[in-house]
């Protein structure tokens, strides 16, 4: 994962002070800008440097490519016994997330890439009913105050 001009000028010193990243959409070669979240960032600016050019780098600087991400991914993943785990699943659960945090489906799609709704809104479903569920109990236990 390449980082931007003003990424690669913000890490100049040990701390990362920028707070997104453009990130390659593969399926689409689109480019969108994800900002980090405060964990991201924190776990970033621990990590030792080997490269001012990409995230992901080997000893020598050079980018880690999805494919050795995935390899090593998997190797953990059988480790510990979660083999049926997905890398995709860390997009269900963004869209879950933000869902849970009360983002539109327009603001997810922002963060999960998803260009059909209806993709945002199967992955949301289930968060998207227990926030509505605690909203309408709260509008319930209002009203019930207000007589």
């Amino acid at each position: 994962m390449r980082r931007p001009a003003s990424l690669l000028r913000a890490c100049n010193g040990r701390m990362l002070k920028t707070v997104a990243y453009g990130v390659r959409k593969t399926k689409r070669g689109e480019r969108a800008w994800i900002p980090f979240t405060a964990n991201l960032r924190a776990t970033l600016n621990a990590m030792p440097r080997q490269s001012l050019h990409y995230i992901l780098s080997d000893k020598f600087g050079r980018q880690v490519r999805y494919d050795l991400i995935q390899k090593r991914s998997l190797k953990i993943k059988k480790t510990m016994g979660l083999e049926e785990f997905a890398l995709h699943g860390l997009r269900y659960s963004a869209a879950g997330e933000l869902a849970e945090a009360g983002c539109t489906d327009h603001q997810i799609a922002s963060i999960t890439g998803h260009k059909s709704l209806s993709m945002i809104q199967k992955y949301s479903r289930g968060a998207s009913q227990n926030v509505l569920a605690k909203q309408a109990q709260a509008l319930r236990e209002q009203n019930k105050n207000k007589t």
